[in-house]
């Protein structure tokens, strides 16, 4: 397996111009917004002085990279990215010289997992450039960087250690969904743009969905039916992802007027790992019956 990994992320590094446009454009993005603010700090005694004022806290810095990823926009990145790698597999005519080697399962276990590490490993990178891009914007300014380690306790470490890591394993699950799209529409249309149509297709209908009940609920003064839109892994891994952030769960605002009680953290943990598995198994499924060798 390990050998399946190294060769996996080979291939996928060495694409070099879809990895910069689809995962790389993360943290190389954080830092050209970094550059900006350094300038301004140099350029504008105002922003200078609202640095001071309102100096940045590192560890909600450190947050904001991972609210990007579960964005519909970030999530459809993802979709193009892994859109790239499996209905490049088929557009290449590379099954057809990898299958007699290896099995099946194998092979695309290997390329949800390698994907999925991709991404986290961008996104970790975007972190580290944040957290000391920021630190060097706010000594530029004169500011402070709080808190400190001090300042935070051994509690509130450990709370931040929790947070970080809940945010991480969000970033992680919606890389395999992202990828689990893009899978099922490379194994349908045997093509790198029709992966990323279909998987594009699938991530705005967990939104679009929500328009949809919303105009039937008001259609028929039923709106309860809005809540069928929670069972969405959007929905959920939103939810994970506030609760972990602010201690509380999301509400979307098309439902704020019902007195919609979240899930409970748990409860979107569950609903989660069940699309997550159930989208993998259908593509192993259909994968292992799928004839790709003519």
């Amino acid at each position: 397996m390990i050998s399946l990994f190294r060769a996996e992320w080979l291939k996928i590094s060495g694409n070099r111009i879809p990895t910069a446009a689809f995962v790389w454009i993360f943290p190389m993005g954080a830092l050209m917004l970094l550059v900006f603010a350094a300038i301004a700090v140099l350029a504008s005694e105002n922003f200078r002085n609202n640095v001071i004022a309102q100096p940045p806290d590192w560890t909600q810095q450190l947050m904001f990279p991972w609210i990007i990823i579960n964005t519909e926009i970030g999530r459809l990145i993802l979709v193009c990215f892994a859109g790239e790698a499996f209905g490049g597999e088929y557009q290449r005519m590379m099954w057809k010289n990898l299958l007699p080697r290896r099995q099946r399962i194998a092979l695309i276990l290997n390329k949800f997992f390698t994907i999925a590490v991709f991404v986290l490993t961008a996104f970790l990178l975007m972190c580290v450039i944040v957290l000391v891009g920021v630190g060097v914007v706010a000594a530029m300014a004169g500011a402070t960087y709080p808190p400190s380690l001090s300042e935070l306790g051994s509690d509130g470490l450990a709370d931040f250690v929790r947070r970080f890591s809940i945010q991480a394993a969000v970033a992680f699950t919606a890389a395999l969904i992202a990828a689990a799209y893009a899978a099922l529409g490379g194994i349908f249309t045997r093509s790198i743009l029709g992966a990323i149509v279909l998987g594009g297709l699938f991530t705005f209908a967990e939104q679009g969905i929500l328009l949809v009940l919303f105009l039937i609920s008001s259609l028929t003064n039923n709106p309860d039916l809005l809540q069928v839109y929670t069972l969405t892994p959007g929905y959920n891994l939103a939810n994970i992802s506030t609760w972990s952030q602010y201690g509380s769960g999301f509400v979307p605002p098309a439902m704020q007027r019902l007195n919609f009680v979240p899930f409970s953290i748990e409860l979107s943990t569950v609903i989660v790992l069940a699309w997550l598995f159930g989208l993998i198994g259908l593509t192993v499924w259909l994968f292992q019956r799928q004839d790709v060798m003519n």
